[in-house]
C-alpha cells in the first residue's frame, strides 16, 4: 500500500469533515430556534397585531365563488371578536360576540371556533346564502397568515381558498359602522321598493339589489332606443355606499358607484358636477321601447316565466292577488296523496295560430310534468290581449284544473295590458288585467 497516498486521503477526509462540522455550527447558529419556537413566536406577533387596532378591523372577504364581503372585527385578548357583517341588514345592525383563536396547525392559522357571521358564507346550505348545497358560497372560517404590513394582514382560507383582506379602521369608520351605515346602505336598496335613477328627459334607470348573489341589476333604454338594457354587475358594500366592480353605461353616463347621503338616508348618483338622488318609487315603472313588447312576444322570444319561488318571493310586477292565489295553488298541491310541488308557470305564443299555452310545471317524486292549457287570443295594435277560454291539453292539465278555477277566473275570457317591467334582475315582462286592476302577474322573458 502506498502509506503516502492514503495519508493524503485521510487528511483531505477529515478536512472535508470539518467544513461539514463547521457548517453544522454556521447552520445552528442562523436558526437558533427550533421550529416550534419560531412558529410560537409568529403566533405572538400576530396575536399582538391583531388586538393593536384601537378602532377595529374593516375586512373584505372574498370567497371561492368570488363573492365579497364586508367585515367589521374588534379582537379582544380574552378570545371575542366583536363583529358586523353586510350578509343581510340584520347582521349589519347587529353586532355580534363571537370566539377567536390563533392555532399552530402548518403554519400560523386565524380560526373562529363557533359559529358567527363568519361562517355564513361557508354554510353547506344553499338556503343560508344562495351557494349550492353542500358548498354554499365556498368561503372559510380558519384562514392562514399570508402576509403582513403595519396595518394590514391578508389571510387565506385553509379549505376553500377564500381571502381576507384586514385593513385597521379609523376611529370615524368605527363610528359609522357601529351606528348603523352598512345596516342603512343594504336596507335602503331592500326595501321591497323600486329603485330608479332619473337623469332627464325621462331617461330612467332602475335597479335591483341581490345580497346574496352580490349583484346589482340596471335595466333602461338602449342607445338606440329600440329595446331594454340589462346591465347585472358585481358589488361590494363601503362606508360610502354600493361599489361596483365594472362601471354601467347608459345614456352617454359613466356610474361607478351608488353613494350613500347620510342626510337624506338614499342612494345618489354623481355624474360630473351634479349629483342625482337614486330614489325608492313603490309603484311600478315600465319601460317604453320603440319595438313593444307584443312585437317580441312569439318572435324574439317565446314565453314570459313567472320563475321557480314566486310563490314565497314574489317577483316584482305580481299583485297580491294573483301571489295569494299562486300561493294557495302550492298549498293545495302540497295536500295530494303524494304531494306536489308547484315549480313554475310560463305563458308561450305561437303567433302562427294564434295560441297562448299556459303551463304549469310540477314535481311529483323528482319528477317534473307539465300541465297546459291552450288558450286563442286576439292582439289589438295597442298591445291588449284578449284571451279566450281554457282547454286543458291532457290528463296533467285535467288533474289540476280544479285547483286553477280561481286563476281561471281571472283569465279566461279576460283582457290583458302587457309591458316591460323595471326593476327586476333579467327582462321582464307583465300581464295586467283590464278587467280587474287587482290581477296581474309578471316573469322573465324566455325562450
Amino acid at each position: 500500500m502506498n502509506f503516502t497516498i492514503f495519508k493524503k486521503y485521510t487528511l483531505s477526509l477529515l478536512v472535508t469533515a470539518a467544513a461539514l462540522f463547521s457548517c453544522e455550527k454556521d447552520y445552528d447558529r442562523v436558526f437558533s430556534e427550533t421550529a416550534e419556537a419560531r412558529l410560537q413566536k409568529a403566533l405572538d406577533e400576530y396575536n399582538a397585531q391583531l388586538q393593536s387596532a384601537p378602532h377595529g378591523w374593516k375586512a373584505s372577504l372574498i370567497t371561492g365563488s368570488g363573492i365579497e364581503y364586508f367585515y367589521y372585527l374588534d379582537f379582544a385578548a380574552d378570545g371575542r371578536v366583536s363583529m358586523l357583517s353586510d350578509f343581510n341588514p340584520g347582521t349589519a345592525g347587529t353586532v355580534q360576540s363571537a370566539t377567536w383563536e390563533l392555532k399552530a396547525l402548518q403554519t400560523a392559522t386565524l380560526s373562529f371556533p363557533t359559529y358567527s357571521y363568519i361562517h355564513l358564507p361557508a354554510d353547506p346550505k344553499g338556503g343560508v346564502n344562495g351557494g349550492p348545497d353542500g358548498v354554499g358560497q365556498q368561503s372559510d372560517f380558519e384562514f392562514a397568515f399570508a402576509r403582513t404590513t403595519a396595518d394590514s394582514i391578508l389571510l387565506e382560507g385553509l379549505q376553500r381558498g377564500a381571502r381576507m383582506t384586514l385593513v385597521q379602521a379609523t376611529a370615524e369608520e368605527q363610528e359609522l359602522v357601529l351606528k348603523g351605515r352598512i345596516k342603512d346602505i343594504l336596507a335602503y336598496g331592500l326595501s321591497g321598493d323600486g329603485l330608479q335613477l332619473t337623469l332627464g328627459d325621462d331617461r330612467t334607470i332602475t335597479f335591483a339589489l341581490n345580497p346574496d348573489a352580490k349583484r346589482l341589476t340596471a335595466q333602461y333604454i338602449s342607445d338606440d332606443g329600440t329595446r331594454v338594457e340589462v346591465t347585472p354587475r358585481a358589488y361590494s358594500v363601503s362606508m360610502q355606499g354600493i361599489l361596483l366592480n365594472t362601471p354601467i353605461r347608459a345614456y352617454g353616463q359613466t356610474i361607478q358607484e351608488l353613494l350613500w347621503d347620510d342626510t337624506g338616508k338614499r342612494y345618489y348618483v354623481k355624474t360630473g358636477s351634479t349629483s342625482t338622488p337614486v330614489i325608492q318609487n313603490p309603484d311600478l315603472y315600465f319601460f317604453h321601447p320603440s319595438i313593444p313588447i307584443q312585437d317580441m312576444l312569439g318572435a324574439d322570444y317565446f314565453a314570459v316565466l313567472v320563475p321557480p319561488g314566486s310563490a314565497q318571493k314574489p317577483l316584482r310586477g305580481q299583485s297580491p292577488r294573483f301571489t295569494e292565489l299562486y300561493q294557495a295553488l302550492a298549498a293545495e298541491l302540497q295536500t295530494w296523496e303524494v304531494p306536489i310541488e308547484l315549480y313554475d308557470m310560463f305563458v308561450g305564443f305561437d303567433v302562427s295560430t294564434n295560441t297562448m299555452y299556459l303551463v304549469v310545471r310540477v314535481i311529483q317524486n323528482n319528477n317534473v310534468f307539465w300541465c297546459q292549457y291552450n288558450y286563442k287570443y286576439t292582439l289589438s295594435a295597442d298591445g291588449i290581449y284578449g284571451f279566450g277560454t281554457n282547454t286543458a291539453a291532457e290528463d296533467n292539465a285535467k288533474a289540476i284544473a280544479p285547483l286553477m278555477a280561481d286563476l281561471f277566473t281571472y283569465i279566461d275570457n279576460s283582457s290583458f295590458k302587457v309591458e316591460f317591467v323595471g326593476g327586476t334582475e333579467a327582462l321582464t315582462g307583465g300581464f295586467f288585467s283590464q278587467g280587474n286592476p287587482e290581477f296581474y302577474f309578471s316573469g322573465y322573458l324566455t325562450n
